[in-house]
């Protein structure tokens, strides 16, 4: 097979403009597209907004215009007295915001298509919310993975971003009374199940994958100051440790088996100046030029220049089952 590259992108909401703003960045440098270079291609939440968008044949410039146009959109609480209120409700009276607005919008985008079109395999972690089990998304890249093709691409994206207190659970038609939660209760990053995925059912070697792993941004979160706290002096911040627990522990378990064949694109930024829901345009915009600022770095565009948007093509994905284009 020769080597197998990965794609990973994290959760983290409206922070997904940085990694889409990094890809679209790489795509643009190297002249090369991600559909074309990776075999597969998995993602968390928002970072499955943005994997789904790429197998279905946008560019990541594409995406990333539609998180500066759309996000504002999809989480309009900025004013204090919005984001006061859509607090209060996150707490007592169930989610924060509307999923109705984000199925509108990733409609515009995705439109009817199906998540089966995908001209690359995928990979999309999620929860099922009614059997209590992690559940995947996943193409027709095995014979056994013929349950999710047919279903629309929007509703395999809500699936995996209904994130808890955020959005309500994500009702899945093509399965019947099942719906999901966010992805990012259990693969916030992807990377570990994304290289599980590849060596159990895509028939590649471990010593030939390779990994670029895209964050959403990172803060330094010390759990000192709650070590003695109640659940609700927690409130958020357990979320927070939840996420950056998990996205550590796969990109280290991932890098160590691949023996260092992970690349990480992500960067470190304070405490409190990105969360998952400010889609002020100042933020999106910052958020943006970090992510095109990391792309740029020479350790990152050496790297991947070689190795993963290099020119050479993955051998083209066909699909154990075709769906017909809605």
């Amino acid at each position: 097979m020769g080597r197998f590259r990965i794609l990973a992108l994290d959760g983290g909401g409206i922070k997904g403009a940085f990694s889409a703003a990094a890809l679209a960045t790489l795509e643009e440098t190297t002249g090369k597209r991600c559909v074309d270079h990776f075999d597969l291609i998995s993602g968390t939440s928002t970072g499955g907004i943005i994997a789904i968008g790429l197998g279905l044949g946008l560019s990541a410039r594409d995406i990333a215009n539609f998180y500066q146009t759309q996000g504002p959109v999809i989480f309009p609480n900025t004013s204090l007295v919005q984001k006061t209120m859509a607090s209060l409700k996150q707490v007592f009276w169930g989610p924060k915001l509307s999923g109705d607005v984000l199925r509108e919008e990733l409609t515009r985008v995705f439109q009817q298509r199906k998540f089966g079109e995908s001209k690359s395999r995928l990979l999309i972690p999620t929860y099922d919310a009614i059997g209590g089990r992690i559940f995947l998304m996943k193409t027709a890249h095995h014979p056994r993975f013929i349950h999710d093709i047919e279903a629309p691409a929007v509703d395999v994206a809500l699936a995996t971003s209904a994130a808890p207190t955020y959005f309500k659970a994500a009702a899945f038609p093509q399965h019947e009374h099942a719906s999901y939660v966010d992805g990012g209760v259990w693969a916030n990053c992807p990377a570990m199940a994304a290289l599980v995925e590849a060596v159990s059912f895509c028939d590649a070697n471990l010593e030939d994958i390779d990994i670029l792993s895209i964050g959403t941004t990172t803060t330094p979160f010390s759990i000192a100051n709650h070590a003695e706290a109640g659940a609700a002096e927690w409130n958020m911040g357990l979320v927070n440790v939840m996420f950056e627990g998990q996205v550590e522990a796969s990109v280290k378990q991932a890098g160590l088996l691949t023996k260092g064949r992970l690349h990480r694109i992500d960067a470190t930024v304070s405490s409190g100046e990105f969360t998952l829901d400010d889609a002020s345009q100042i933020k999106i915009e910052r958020l943006m030029n970090l992510g095109r600022s990391e792309a740029v770095k020479k350790a990152h565009l050496e790297d991947i220049q070689e190795r993963f948007l290099n020119g050479t093509h993955v051998i083209p994905y066909a699909p154990f089952k075709k769906v017909e284009p809605a």
